[in-house]
């Protein structure tokens, strides 16, 4: 009798939507909604940009010919664009590009001796916004939303430039259009988990400027800087040929980054590091400079280590250092953003950047989800935080609804919903939420249980079955929205099966 009437696990995604595989149906398919890009973990390990572009939107960004660029200060030659004066300032642009309001991916490569590039969209009325810039040679990738309307892509060099200093390649300008959900693979004791999970989190801003070229000035902010910071060619998380190396050169003496918040704002800094050589512990510090101890070996590869603390002033830290002279460690991707918890990587390269929030909702219809009885179940991790997040089966309301409640103090709730009126509540209380959890509610006329990782953790015999259920969502009806991993969800049709059937099945699926 293990035959679903809904089954989704997440393996297939297209635009705007996560698919299902109840067959010959897409009213099973959830409607899915992120107005940004974002970043997820693919099946190799590596950190990837995730979301659906538009077409290619430059002309000529490979220079093959010296056409549609307009030039001060710079030239065309041997499919390169190179600047020709030792100055800052130097534009070099193509218009009718981007539009206004909308947000676009550049890539470019540069090949940067000295000073360096910084990328502007817009302009005309409504002005440029500059969305990111570069000092070292390398693919360079920036995000940000075009202001003008001249619709240009600029490229401007930066103070400190030479003649011939800044060479630029292979431009692409494409618009983010968003709206691709991420199946993300967990790292888990150094080996990638072959089965993903559907990854879904609140909007975050990434503070950190800079969040991969520690050479810029930003990252020079502490009173004590003793250290040797080191561009380098060694295999980053993205799988590109781009570090830094950081060696200390006196104990506790910090690599620092500092900016402005507001005291009571609770921030989470992390950092991907890789141990190159020593033993010694490397120190991150929390916004409060409070200091975290994390031991790190060089067998552990690249790790990705977090630190919270609530803001007790308007100085927001983001120190590392070790503890032990001559040790070094790689570093990349650095992240400070206004929550308890550590989000998915979001890059930066100048100013700060945004992933949106993300929603996942609006699969099945009546006709597929069963209301006189069945088995609501997931297999999912999710945060701790000040956020009530539900998993729901509802009428479009929630006045009618079967659900799982996740509160603040690690508490699972089953609930059932009729007419508005609570007629069952079961608690699993002290679950760490934060781990994988199979959980399954299964509801029935005067029957109803929940099980959790394979074991009966509460019932209640009494109570009736909500009407004309309509919608899977990961949320309830519009509201407390569920941000976390998702391994599996499944809508189980118990209605010709026996109630021992029913118990076998529970504890096979929740095992």
């Amino acid at each position: 009798m293990d035959i679903p009437s809904l089954f989704m696990i997440p393996s297939a995604v297209s635009s705007g939507k996560v698919h299902s595989v109840f067959p010959n149906s897409t009213d099973s398919d959830f409607q899915f909604n992120r107005d940004s890009d974002a970043t997820r973990v693919n099946s190799e390990g590596l950190i990837e940009r995730v979301g659906y572009y538009g077409s290619e939107l430059v002309t000529n960004g490979s220079f093959n010919a010296d056409t549609n660029w307009s030039k001060d200060g710079w030239k065309i030659e041997n499919g390169k664009a190179i600047n020709t004066l030792a100055s800052s300032g130097l534009n070099l642009y193509q218009g009718s590009v981007t539009s206004v309001g909308n947000t676009f991916k550049v890539v470019l490569d540069a090949v940067i001796s000295a000073g360096g590039l910084k990328v502007l969209l817009g302009g005309g009325s409504g002005g440029y916004n500059e969305i990111g810039q570069a000092s070292s040679t390398g693919t360079h990738t920036f995000t940000g939303v075009s202001n003008g309307t001249d619709n240009r892509i600029l490229i401007q060099t930066l103070s400190g430039s030479t003649i011939g200093s800044v060479i630029v390649d292979n431009v692409s300008v494409k618009q983010i259009n968003g709206d691709r959900a991420r199946l993300n693979y967990e790292i888990e004791g150094g080996l990638v988990n072959t089965k993903p999970s559907l990854l879904l989190e609140p909007q975050s801003t990434n503070l950190v400027t800079y969040s991969e070229d520690f050479s810029q000035s930003v990252w020079n902010t502490g009173t004590s800087r003793s250290y040797i910071l080191t561009a380098t060619n060694d295999i980053n998380p993205t799988g590109l040929s781009s570090s830094y190396k950081f060696k200390g050169t006196a104990i506790d003496n910090q690599f620092a980054y500092i900016h402005y918040t507001t005291i009571g704002t609770t921030i989470t800094n992390s950092i991907y590091v890789k141990r190159v050589s020593g033993t010694g512990e490397v120190k991150l510090r929390d916004v409060n400079n409070s200091n975290t101890d994390f031991n790190l070996s060089v067998a552990d590869g690249w790790k990705r280590i977090s630190v919270t603390a609530a803001a007790t002033s308007t100085t927001a830290r983001f120190y590392l250092n070790l503890a032990t002279i001559g040790d070094e460690i790689l570093i990349f991707g650095a992240q400070q953003e206004a929550l308890s918890y550590p989000t998915s990587y979001i890059p930066t390269n100048g100013s700060t950047q945004t992933r949106a929030a993300e929603t996942c909702n609006g699969a099945g219809t009546s006709s597929i989800l069963p209301s006189e009885e069945g088995i609501l179940y997931a297999e999912v991790s999710t945060n701790a935080d000040s956020n009530f997040k539900r998993i729901s089966i509802h009428s479009g309301s929630y006045v009618n609804s079967v659900f799982f409640d996740f509160d603040n103090t690690n508490n699972l709730y089953g609930k059932v919903i009729v007419g508005g009126s609570a007629v069952v509540t079961i608690i699993a209380s002290g679950l760490n939420i934060e781990n994988n959890n199979k959980i399954a509610l299964s509801y029935k006329e005067n029957d109803f249980k929940l099980f959790v990782n394979g074991s009966k953790v509460g019932t209640d015999v009494t109570g009736s079955t909500p009407t004309g259920l309509n919608n899977l969502s990961f949320d309830l009806a519009g509201g407390q929205d569920f941000y976390g991993k998702i391994r599996d969800i499944r809508v189980y049709n118990t209605k010709e099966m026996t109630d021992s059937e029913v118990d076998i099945l529970l504890t096979k699926i929740t095992s």
